[in-house]
């Protein structure tokens, strides 16, 4: 029984990692998806920015928003604030350009409603969703609008590039490249199992009201999908933001929040996960976002599981001293590297397995959020400093 343990949590963790990248990649290789038609598209464009209590950032996003190219010049830029009481309006409301439309929510209800009201206010055929810390690349918006040359894209899909700020800004990049490497495997046998929600964009008429207590920016993907239309990733369409996490207690509070609100929108959308119907896509979604949540279990199952082994076997004796190792180190990163910068390689290296078991711990409690039933509807967005 034991030796089944070790196994399923071996198999588990490796799907995530090297598996299901492997069969992505194959099932390109006997079957591609037919060839998207990359040409440049025209159409109305609705840039849409929710912001709560943004007012050390905003500025900037407007000043952004203003540069970019639009590929059209029937477009507007719609600037939602979600019950701010700082500057954030006044910041607003002082930009006089004629295609800037402001949208206040009194009190904040959460991103959720944000998203919901600048949709139903907006008129452009397509929807582009941009956070307010990111900075967007100036030809960002017609590369995503060229995949709409094909009519069976639904949603397209930025592509996110931390900048310099943050203690564990190196492990954070490495987690976003190898989260890119997935999304563009994905885009070659179908859909992305998820967008990035820092920049994205979708057919107006395709989008769905979302509820509350989900990540909106999956569910609007998993409403597209679900409605017979591709969602596919654009390396071309840049989001320039700082680093995520700004600290280990952020990490913590913020995966928990992604991973609770995450499943929830796949569990409304659960039909997604049946493959005779939506092939590599349920597939893609089961690893990616079932596999991926419950890793932590599996990681507990396998130390545990070895820890029981280690007496029978030498082999299994060395595969749990390397787990407590790794975890050792964990301890050396937090304690002590973390502190002391000037050992670059080292710390480095340190600073990943630390920020991977730190994820971790934040998924678990995010697992057990949502099989409590727990909703979280809105949150206080860190992203001024």
């Amino acid at each position: 029984m034991i030796t089944w343990i070790f196994a399923l949590s071996i198999f588990a963790i490796a799907s995530f990692f090297f598996l299901n990248p492997a069969l992505a990649y194959l099932a390109y290789l006997i079957k591609p998806v037919k060839e998207r038609v990359i040409k440049p598209y025209r159409a109305t464009v609705s840039l849409i920015i929710v912001v709560h209590n943004g007012d050390k950032i905003i500025g900037a996003k407007l000043e952004n928003s203003h540069s970019l190219d639009y590929g059209t010049d029937d477009y507007e830029i719609i600037v939602v604030s979600d019950g701010s009481y700082d500057k954030t309006d006044e910041i607003i409301k002082g930009d006089k350009d004629e295609h800037i439309r402001f949208i206040r929510l009194d009190e904040q209800l959460g991103k959720y409603a944000g998203v919901n009201a600048g949709a139903e206010a907006a008129k452009g055929e397509i929807l582009v969703f941009t956070d307010a810390d990111a900075i967007i690349s100036k030809d960002a918006i017609p590369a995503l609008l060229r995949n709409f040359s094909s009519p069976d894209i639904g949603g397209v899909s930025g592509r996110r590039v931390i900048g310099d700020s943050g203690n564990l800004k190196d492990a954070q990049r490495y987690y976003v490249d190898f989260d890119t490497a997935i999304k563009r495997l994905e885009s070659l046998t179908g859909s992305v199992s998820s967008n990035d929600g820092k920049l994205y964009a979708i057919r107006k008429s395709l989008y769905q009201t979302i509820p509350p207590s989900v990540t909106d920016d999956l569910f609007i993907n998993l409403a597209i999908v679900s409605q017979g239309y591709r969602f596919v990733y654009e390396h071309g369409a840049m989001a320039l933001i700082n680093t995520p996490s700004r600290n280990h207690e952020h990490e913590i509070i913020r995966r928990k929040r992604i991973v609770t609100t995450s499943l929830r929108g796949i569990a409304i959308h659960k039909e997604l996960l049946n493959p005779f119907r939506f092939g590599m896509y349920s597939i893609n979604l089961f690893v990616n976002k079932i596999i991926r949540r419950l890793l932590p279990v599996f990681l507990i199952t396998l130390f545990i599981s070895s820890l029981l082994l280690s007496q029978l076997n030498t082999y299994y004796a060395i595969f749990f001293g390397l787990q407590g190792a790794f975890y050792a180190s964990n301890v050396v990163y937090l304690l002590v590297l973390s502190r002391i910068r000037k050992i670059k390689l080292i710390t480095r290296l340190f600073s990943v397995a630390f920020y991977f078991t730190l994820g971790n711990y934040g998924t678990l409690l995010g697992v057990i959020d949502f099989l409590r039933g727990k909703e979280v509807v809105k949150w206080v967005p860190i992203k001024n400093d």
